[in-house]
């Protein structure tokens, strides 16, 4: 069993828990519970990256997003051979500095339930949005003074939540609360989810999230989803922020009109 132990101490941020159950594959929704303590390994909540679509628009991921915990963290913590058999396998970063790497470390459940926290919410794969973006399509041009319609393209799991996992007495689901905007020009301001536009909507506003451009150019927009993971364990509570970014350009044109004068 010692050997199996030692063995799972390579997967990142592995909760391994003694005597438990085979690890439960993610459930449909975003929930897993995870048992983690066999042959199975590891248990994580992950969606299928369906890569660049015309909701992407391209563009990269950016930071927050949640990190492993330090060591110094666990100042109790052992190598090897915990004192009690409900002591939790876990995995911390030795520094601040990633590429120093990760060390295994046997630590006492109540000893910090925040941390632990951490270490679950690690476990849920966690992405930035898919921009969506009227007009539509990668080399769509809006055009200056129409509206532009903004929203959370194709929301999953991991990209607006709500996704929950469970594993060692402890609980955790995270959602988005907001999604903040950045145009390009000057303009930022915060939504919910948005309203997609389709055919036949025309060149009304959003009703829910939009923005209008009053000069030509080529802007970077920027999406940040600001999630809140709430936790609750051994008695204790509380709320993990993050955020996820994810940007693309647009380009911005007029529309010009010619006027032919018969001759």
């Amino acid at each position: 069993m010692r050997a199996l132990l030692r063995g799972l101490a390579s997967v990142l941020i592995a909760l391994v828990l003694s005597g438990v159950a085979l690890a439960a594959p993610a459930r449909a929704g975003g929930g897993a519970d995870c048992n983690i303590g066999s042959d199975q390994g590891d248990c994580e909540i992950h969606d299928t990256d369906p890569g660049d679509g015309s909701g992407g628009g391209g563009g990269g991921g950016g930071g927050g997003k949640p990190s492993t915990p330090l060591c110094s963290s666990f100042p109790n913590g052992v190598p090897e051979d915990p004192p009690s058999s409900d002591w939790i396998y876990i995995e911390c970063q030795l520094t601040a500095n990633e590429d120093d790497g990760t060390i295994g470390l046997w630590v006492e459940p109540r000893a910090s339930a925040e941390q632990l926290a951490r270490m679950l919410l690690a476990r849920i794969k966690f992405r930035p949005i898919d921009i969506g973006l009227a007009p539509k399509g990668a080399d769509a041009v809006a055009l200056v003074g129409m509206p532009v319609w903004l929203w959370v393209d194709d929301p999953s799991s991991t990209t607006y939540g709500p996704a929950s996992i469970s594993a060692g007495g402890m609980s955790l689901t995270a959602k988005v609360t907001s999604v903040g905007w950045v145009m390009g020009d000057g303009a930022e301001f915060v939504c919910g989810k948005g309203t997609e536009w389709k055919k036949g909507m025309g060149g009304d506003p959003s009703p829910t999230c939009g923005h209008t451009y009053s000069e030509r150019g080529t802007y970077t927009v920027r999406a940040t989803t600001h999630w809140v993971a709430h936790w609750t364990g051994y008695g204790l509570s509380g709320d993990i922020p993050f955020q996820l970014t994810r940007t693309r350009q647009l380009e911005v044109g007029e529309l010009q009109v010619i006027i032919k004068r018969g001759g």
